[in-house]
């Protein structure tokens, strides 16, 4: 019943809530200036994950993440600094010998997506998947990761 009255009221609340359309016309932001921030610090992303000294990686961590910083995978949600590190320990302890490379980042409105592939150096794209990301006062502040099914 209670489930009833909660979806009843999404209801009502989507019923009578205002249209909105898209006539609040906003100029592009994807300068080339965002775009090289945004690949810049992908790359230091990447060096990050790819990194397998815990002490070396964890002091990079504040030069490119935000202190809440938040990265979803396949499996868990992780968020802020000791947490993202434990989730790149459990990557790299899954995949012993794997590393990322990054293609080039796409930049749309605020949001990044870079495809890269992981796997070891005699096959580096086993497996193929894509972040999206956000930036925020000049550093990555939310990662998701999409793995692509092959």
């Amino acid at each position: 019943m209670k489930k009833l009255a909660v979806v009843g009221a999404w209801l009502i609340a989507s019923l009578t809530a205002p249209t909105v359309h898209s006539q609040d016309v906003r100029p592009m932001d994807n300068d080339a200036q965002d775009i090289v921030v945004a690949q810049h610090l992908i790359d230091r992303h990447f060096e990050i994950w790819n990194e397998r000294d815990k002490a070396m990686r964890v002091d990079k961590f504040p030069t490119v993440y935000t202190p809440d910083i938040f990265v979803s995978d396949y499996a868990e949600i992780a968020s802020g600094y000791a947490n993202v590190n434990r989730l790149i320990e459990r990557v790299q302890t899954e995949h012993a010998g794997f590393a990322f490379t990054p293609d080039p980042v796409s930049w749309n409105h605020g949001l990044g997506r870079v495809t890269w592939g992981y796997g070891p150096k005699d096959n580096p794209n086993l497996v193929r998947g894509e972040d999206i990301f956000s930036i925020h006062d000049g550093k990555l502040a939310s990662l998701r990761v999409f793995l692509n099914k092959n």
